[in-house]
């Protein structure tokens, strides 16, 4: 009987806190918001990137671009993610 007890507070403890939920809810929608502001394939080689793990680069010859510009990609992206998201 204890440990279903115990499980039960263990249980209550790993259940998401409703006002964690509701800030994690609004920063993916900031996050999304903010990606829907990068033009079209730069958004989608940060996903792929960052979400999906492939290198440079993979990406690099994915999108037929030199490795260098790839990485400029990236750079920029994120600092003007950056800044949409201290707004």
């Amino acid at each position: 009987m204890a440990n279903a007890i115990d499980e039960a507070y263990d249980l209550a403890d790993s259940a998401p806190d409703p006002e964690k939920s509701a800030v994690n809810a609004a920063e993916g929608r900031k996050i999304d918001k903010c990606m829907g502001e990068l033009e079209a394939d730069r958004a989608d080689a940060v996903r792929k990137a960052y979400v999906e793990g492939l290198s440079y680069q993979e990406l690099a010859g994915l999108f037929g671009v030199p490795l260098n510009t790839m990485r400029t990609w990236l750079r920029r992206s994120l600092l003007k993610l950056r800044e949409c998201m201290e707004r």
